[in-house]
Order: C-alpha cells, then sequence, then structure tokens
C-alpha cells in the first residue's frame, strides 16, 4: 500500500497539486529527492530540474513538517509535507 503525498516548500514554487505515491510516508527529518518520482521526459520533471538547476538548490531535500489531510472534494487523504532544500 503506499502513501499519497503532497509537498511544498518555501525555497521553491510548485505549480501542481498532484499527490506523489511514496511506499512509505515520509517522517520529518527524512531526506527525499522528489526527481524520481516524475516520470521520465515529463513537463514537470524538465520544469522541477530547470527550476533547481536555476534557484542552485540540490535535488535531495529535507522533510521539515507533516500534516495528515483530507481533501474532501477528491475523496482522498493524503499527507502534506514541508521540504527544505540545500543551497548549491
Amino acid at each position: 500500500m503506499s502513501i499519497q503525498v503532497r509537498f511544498y516548500s518555501y525555497d521553491i514554487e510548485f505549480k501542481f497539486e498532484n499527490s506523489v505515491e511514496f511506499p512509505v510516508a515520509p517522517q520529518v527529518g527524512d531526506e527525499v529527492n522528489l526527481i524520481s518520482f516524475f516520470k521520465h521526459q515529463t513537463s514537470e520533471r524538465i520544469e522541477y530540474y530547470e527550476n533547481m538547476e536555476k534557484l542552485a538548490l540540490y535535488n535531495n531535500a529535507v522533510v521539515t513538517e507533516r500534516t495528515w489531510c483530507n481533501d474532501l472534494e477528491k475523496g482522498e487523504i493524503y499527507l502534506l509535507i514541508q521540504l527544505k532544500y540545500k543551497r548549491r
């Protein structure tokens, strides 16, 4: 069973609201790399990679907060996590 995860960061703006499936719910302090969750050669993956290069941020980020949410419109329960990126 996978966990639906949405994420946000004050370091970079994400323009999509889709959930990413994680095999296990990330914990505070865990390091995640979202690039591996985007399908190969999609516009979202390319945009994410280009934004990371422009902002001089590493692809890995640390989970700093997490909150379980219920999207009543979509009928979906997901984990909202805040990510903190390191500068290069």
